[in-house]
């Protein structure tokens, strides 16, 4: 009958629209298997595939021990080649492996040791019963930093593999007791105490084998491990000869839980601290501060300079009085807010042979900080030391170090709890990086002045990135030093720059000002590795797309002069779009050149429907002429959408990024639309995302 036949033809029309949608999914499938596991990506992307693992003997000057056996009997001296390779036996070393440690010894007669990155595999049973390689998952890269000797000395980085020219240290002592960890850390403290000729060979070259089970917790158990080799009491007997031997008086500390061992440096009566505080209206939150400081602090050689560029009158008498009572030098000097102009100002008349520069919203929980900065300064070729910071009265982080991403300067493991280590204890242990915020940084005087200071060009942000930069072109290294802890009640003294239009653009044209300054460290953190150096707070790889290793011409052909769009009382506009950003960049890499570009990216979807239906494009018209220039885009995998979006279908394939380099379409003001086909049916949509871009 008649709703018979109905209901067949909707049974049918169904289930052709589902092998349509089917399709339209798997068309996508592979990319975004990759982005939604960025490592994955990143291995497809960089590592050689189909060559034969090269086995010890094809190289003559290479030989291999095991960790594990490195005990009472071992010795260098018995070793017969040039290089030698340690290796864990809990894990298998990568392919090419060998040729690589040669060719980089060889390529770099200078260095005398060298270690290497590694990762985790995740090996299946087979029929038989046995753990096998053949279809191991891949997770978890260990991407290690450049030569760290602060790092080096809260644990031992190098890990399960690395590899020593055998005749540089044929003479050292060896500790020979049954612990084999303690016999190779002190040893290879010996020996980057002869020599800092140490390379990190960025490639992941060791796999340690971990048993099948549930992924994410084994990757929830190596990414927040503190079980590594070099930290802890244990250890601590090895560290101080370490420290005996190089001249350096110190004494070690425990956390509360003992997992952890810090080294706290002698200082001298003569080591003055001259705290420098910024600060102007603020009186509640500078008195806060000022009163944390003399309350606390156990150091007893400090002196308080306070920066004032313009308090009210009223304000004025309130720190005035607050200077009788603390005994503090005040510095009132109206000018237009310069961040980096007020503390050189502080610089130069403070008396202290250290200079701690200090926001006015900071908060002192801790006796001892003073004391643990200052001596950690004082070390050579040390330049900026930074605290850990974290939210008032919680375990939240707001700052353990920064790091240059590629999303320009960031703050690693904002937002997160410090109550758990993170990524090998990059917020529990000291660890050397890139730069520490000024909000808190500790340097000697004599160095701040020999690099000029911080520069005026940069009034508000990025100055301390600026400074920590100079100060690693110096070949200085900049420590963070998470024992030390200090509340900070963050923006109450200019605001979030985030949230408002006018600051958000004037930390960009800080930010390019910035890269402007140091060409070479755009996108680039030699303390975090380039696989690592993602944009996210959390230190996991990073979404890695074609288009960052292609050739510039590649793309100018994808920006097509398209048709005129729709009269808008006739568009579809059931399309949700976010555009996150919409910017001229500059410095991209685009094969071997540096070229101009311009980078559109966020996310949309269409409510209610099933998202991996659509293929979007997007639209710029120019609100002078009407053309209209369509760009195709890449679809990215977005969890983090998904997360917000719990009832929409497929909504993490939603987001998308695109690019238009300088010279591939007429100069002008465009509107930004976007364009959304179904691919399951003619739906068309369209939405004007509010934005503009400006093509020069």
């Amino acid at each position: 009958n008649k709703k018979d036949e109905i209901q067949m033809i909707n049974k049918v029309k169904a289930k052709i629209q589902g092998n349509l949608n089917q399709k339209c999914l798997m068309e996508y499938q592979d990319e975004l298997r990759c982005q939604s596991n960025p490592y994955l990506m990143w291995i497809n992307e960089t590592e050689k595939k189909g060559n034969v693992e090269k086995e010890e003997m094809e190289y003559p000057s290479l030989s291999v021990v095991y960790i594990e056996d490195c005990q009472e009997t071992f010795s260098i001296k018995d070793a017969s080649k040039e290089i030698l390779v340690f290796v864990s036996k809990g894990g298998r070393i990568a392919s090419h492996a060998f040729e690589i440690i040669d060719a980089y010894f060889t390529e770099h007669p200078q260095m005398d040791i060298a270690y290497c990155d590694e990762d985790i595999w995740m090996r299946q049973t087979n029929e038989e019963g046995l753990e096998a390689d053949d279809d191991a998952q891949r997770m978890c890269p260990w991407v290690k930093p450049m030569w760290s000797p602060e790092t080096f000395m809260s644990f031992f980085y190098f890990g399960n593999i690395f590899a020593i020219r055998v005749s540089a240290f044929k003479e050292l002592e060896w500790l020979a007791t049954s612990d084999c960890y303690k016999n190779i850390y002190d040893f290879m403290l010996k020996a980057t105490e002869k020599t800092e000729r140490v390379g990190h060979i960025e490639r992941v070259l060791f796999h340690k084998y971990v048993s099948e089970g549930n992924r994410e917790e084994i990757q929830e158990q190596v990414m927040n491990t503190i079980d590594m080799i070099g930290c802890g009491p244990d250890f601590d007997d090895i560290k101080l000869d370490a420290y005996k031997r190089r001249g350096i008086p110190v004494h070690f500390v425990h956390d509360e839980t003992k997992r952890f061992s810090y080294p706290v440096f002698e200082v001298t009566d003569d080591d003055l601290v001259s705290i420098i505080i910024p600060s102007k209206d603020n009186v509640n939150v500078l008195s806060n501060c000022i009163h944390s400081i003399v309350e606390y602090t156990s150091y007893p050689k400090y002196e308080i300079i306070v920066v004032d560029n313009g308090s009210s009158p009223e304000n004025k008498v309130v720190v005035e009085r607050m200077k009788e009572v603390y005994g503090f030098t005040y510095v009132y000097q109206p000018m237009p807010f310069n961040f980096s102009a007020m503390c050189n100002l502080g610089a130069e008349i403070a008396k202290g042979n250290l200079l701690l520069l200090l926001n006015d919203d900071m908060e002192v929980i801790q006796g001892d900080w003073l004391h643990r900065l200052a001596g950690a300064a004082k070390q050579r070729n040390v330049g900026a030391v930074g605290a850990k910071l974290l939210y008032p009265d919680s375990t939240m982080i707001q700052h353990v170090g920064i790091t240059n991403t590629v999303d320009g300067p960031g703050h690693k493991l904002k937002l997160m709890d410090d109550s758990k280590s993170y990524y090998y204890g990059h917020n529990k242990l000291i660890y050397d990086m890139i730069g520490v915020t000024a909000a808190c940084m500790m340097i000697r005087k004599n160095v701040f002045v020999k690099i000029g200071g911080l520069f005026h060009g940069l009034q508000v942000a990025y100055n301390d990135v600026d400074l920590c930069f100079r100060l690693c072109e110096m070949r200085m290294r900049n420590v963070q030093r998470n024992d030390v802890v200090l509340y900070h009640h963050e923006s109450l003294s200019r605001g979030d720059d985030m949230q408002d239009d006018k600051k958000m653009e004037r930390l960009m044209q800080e930010k390019e000002i910035l890269y402007q300054r140091h060409k070479r460290l755009y996108m680039l953190d030699p303390y975090c590795g380039r696989n690592m150096n993602s944009g996210r707070p959390e230190y996991e790889c990073r979404n890695v797309y074609g288009f960052e290793y292609a050739d510039e011409t590649e793309y100018q052909d994808h920006v097509t002069l398209g048709k005129a769009l729709p009269a808008e009382d006739k568009m579809n506009n059931a399309i949700m779009v976010v555009v996150e950003d919409a910017r001229k960049e500059t410095l991209r890499t685009a094969g071997s050149k540096r070229v101009p570009y311009y980078i559109c990216k966020g996310w949309c979807y269409v409510p209610g429907m099933d998202n991996s239906r659509y293929k979007y494009t997007l639209k710029l018209r120019n609100k002078e002429n009407g053309e209209v220039w369509e760009i195709p885009v890449v679809k990215r995998y977005r969890k983090d959408v998904e997360d917000i979006l719990p009832d929409e279908t497929n909504v993490a394939l939603t987001g998308f990024v695109c690019w238009i380099y300088q010279g591939s379409m007429p100069a002008g003001t465009y509107e930004v639309w976007m364009f959304a086909k179904d691919q399951c049916s003619r739906q068309k949509l369209y939405r004007n995302t509010e934005k503009e871009l400006i093509i020069e």
